[in-house]
């Protein structure tokens, strides 16, 4: 395991992670979601603990592809997609059996296919990184 490349295709994965999440979050999807989650107050934001989240999202993400030998992006892509679906879909369903944020499974539906997307655009992109990260003989 190349602990160097985890860190560095990582933070690639964090920062490509929040990237295309507030371009669909907060752009393109911003109207769906506002109407069919229940309302959160953004001003209460805990900054060092959504950016701490997005690092660590980034890191599972390039652990699992290390480990599974990903080597083209074509299969970062699929593997990170598939992982991205199974976690998001756990973790909706978990916080709609609560109704903490969601209002119906549609929306679950919608957030966990988006998730899955996003997820295939991080796997790809550490991959793509990965390639360029010299590693130690």
């Amino acid at each position: 395991m190349n602990t160097n490349k985890i860190i560095i295709t990582g933070i690639a994965g964090a920062v490509i992670s929040f990237i295309v999440s507030n371009i669909f979050y907060n752009y393109l999807f911003k109207t769906y979601f506002d109407s069919n989650t229940y309302p959160t107050d953004f001003s209460t934001i805990k900054w060092w603990a959504s950016l701490t989240s997005t690092l660590l999202w980034g890191f599972l993400f390039a652990y699992i592809l290390e480990q599974a030998k990903a080597a083209s992006i074509k299969s970062g892509a699929m593997i990170a997609g598939i992982v991205g679906l199974i976690i998001a879909a756990n973790f909706d369903l978990g916080f709609y059996s609560v109704g903490v944020i969601y209002k119906d499974l549609t929306v679950i539906a919608a957030d966990v296919l988006l998730t899955g997307f996003i997820a295939t655009v991080i796997g790809a992109t550490i991959v793509y990184v990965g390639g360029k990260v010299k590693t130690a003989a």
